[in-house]
């Protein structure tokens, strides 16, 4: 089954997800997240959300149902949500052996803790409401995933309690221009009643007509370096000024072959 938020296949043994529930407190869409997140390593190490009182509560059922440890603001005047996650994940990191890093929110205090845990050598992913993500995302993170939740229609009286709900919410997602796209399908929803439907469409791109037309040497079939051909796909209109070309390919993974997996430079095409 596609999972949303699954950019790419992976052998990751441990992931630690991290949630700033007062960015990221839709319980349809963070429930949604938290689904696809079980694909994309052996083990969730960590799983936290940190936020003030009333936002963990508008959450409550779903980090209940996925196992997630919930950590309040102290009280005091300012918010200590981004601190608090800050500092988990580092020592997370730094006492184990974490692959992946999933940060659910799309506040840009976060980015000096992206490019930290990249420094580490860990894959770092990104999750976020579309209308929450601060500009450039695709710049600090592998992969940005973004959740448009879209309001079911039908009889409200139809839906039951979590944690068995009548009908599987449809999650619209959307991936910044970056390493790889994230395919998915409807998931369970996380609503008690009458659950938003979460719509799953990928970001619209170049067809691979327009993508050979740009490089026609692919047509050859050899291996192409990525920081070769990355000004001409710009050039052609095809990718943005400060995106990689990554996604660009991997939307198309039956055409196009991106090498090594994990950290790809070169690619070529299938035919």
């Amino acid at each position: 089954m596609a999972v949303v938020g699954t950019p790419t296949n992976t052998a990751a043994k441990n992931l630690a997800v991290f949630i700033d529930a007062d960015n990221l407190n839709d319980p349809t869409a963070l429930d949604h997240v938290l689904l696809a997140l079980r694909s994309l390593a052996d083990r969730i190490t960590y799983r936290r959300a940190y936020g003030r009182p009333e936002s963990l509560k508008s959450i409550h059922a779903v980090l209940w149902r996925h196992g997630v440890r919930p950590v309040a603001n102290l009280i005091v005047d300012k918010t200590t949500t981004d601190s608090a996650l800050v500092i988990d994940a580092v020592e997370a990191v730094c006492a184990n052996d974490i692959d992946i890093v999933a940060i659910c929110s799309g506040d840009a205090d976060f980015v000096p803790l992206a490019i930290w845990l990249r420094e580490k050598g860990c894959k770092v992913l990104c999750y976020s409401l579309a209308n929450k993500i601060f500009a450039n995302p695709d710049s600090f993170y592998d992969d940005v995933v973004l959740l448009d939740v879209v309001e079911a229609q039908g009889d409200a009286t139809s839906a039951a309690p979590l944690p068995q709900p009548p009908q599987p919410p449809i999650v619209r997602e959307s991936v910044v221009q970056m390493p790889e796209p994230s395919v998915a399908s409807p998931m369970p929803a996380a609503k008690a009643a009458n659950p938003p439907k979460v719509a799953a469409t990928p970001v619209s791109g170049p067809s691979i007509k327009k993508i050979l037309s740009i490089l026609p040497e692919l047509k050859d079939k050899k291996p192409l370096h990525l920081s070769q051909i990355a000004q001409r796909l710009r050039d052609g209109g095809v990718l943005a000024p400060k995106a990689r070309p990554i996604l660009l390919f991997r939307r198309h993974p039956a055409q196009f072959e991106l090498k090594p997996e994990h950290q790809p430079n070169t690619v070529r095409y299938r035919g």
